[in-house]
């Protein structure tokens, strides 16, 4: 009877204990559902990325666009002085430069150029004429993103002294160029796939006292 009851107390508890695992495995996967999951990390958005200098809008500049250039300093040339040797000069944009509805310069861009100078004597028989050339190019702008666009502006300004019997003294002027001025500078070339930038507004008017380039020939069409 001892050993009858034993086995029935040992197969009871068995039992029990099942049926206590099998609650604590169910409370456990209960649990495990309600937790939160944790999500996969997002894949980096590329659009959202800088774009590259590739994708940068460009435009297509056509020959002729003027280019306003503002003159920073006084380039001047003395009466009776003169130097054959050729001198660079950096200027800026005076105002933006639109094409097509996109800004290729901005004021303030880069305005490279370069003077030369020449002297010319001449002699009568009362009176000395010497007059003083100072020829001065703009060659080309660097723009806000850092391309060159290639312009044209040649001008020459004129000084020089006069002196003798006939002119009542000596009589000077300097060929200057002065602070402020505004050079009709232009485009001499098409060139493609130049940096630029949406408009925002209309190009603004061309000052009225705008130096021109001087006259050049052009071959006939």
């Amino acid at each position: 009877m001892k050993r009858l009851r034993s086995r029935k107390h040992w197969a009871v508890s068995a039992v029990a204990i099942a049926a206590a695992a099998s609650i604590l495995m169910m409370g456990s996967s209960a649990r495990a559902q309600m937790l939160p999951r944790e999500s996969p990390l997002p894949a980096p958005d590329a659009s959202a990325s800088p774009q590259s200098a590739g994708g940068a809008n460009t435009v297509t500049v056509p020959r002729g666009i003027t280019v306003p250039i503002f003159v920073t300093r006084d380039v001047r040339v003395g009466a009776e002085g003169a130097s054959q040797e050729e001198h660079k000069v950096k200027f800026a944009v005076d105002q933006p430069v639109i094409v097509d509805g996109y800004v290729i310069a901005k004021p303030g861009d880069l305005a490279e150029g370069h003077y030369d100078t020449q002297t010319n004597q001449t002699k009568r028989q009362f009176e000395t004429t010497t007059s003083q050339e100072l020829e001065l190019d703009i060659d080309d702008v660097v723009n806000f993103c850092g391309d060159t666009i290639y312009v044209q502006f040649v001008h020459t300004f004129v000084g020089g002294t006069r002196s003798g019997f006939m002119s009542f003294g000596v009589h000077q002027h300097d060929a200057a160029v002065g602070k402020g001025s505004v050079l009709a500078a232009s485009t001499d070339r098409v060139q493609k796939r130049v940096c630029a930038e949406p408009a925002t507004g209309q190009p603004p008017a061309i000052p009225k006292d705008i130096i021109a380039p001087d006259a050049q020939a052009t071959p006939p069409s």
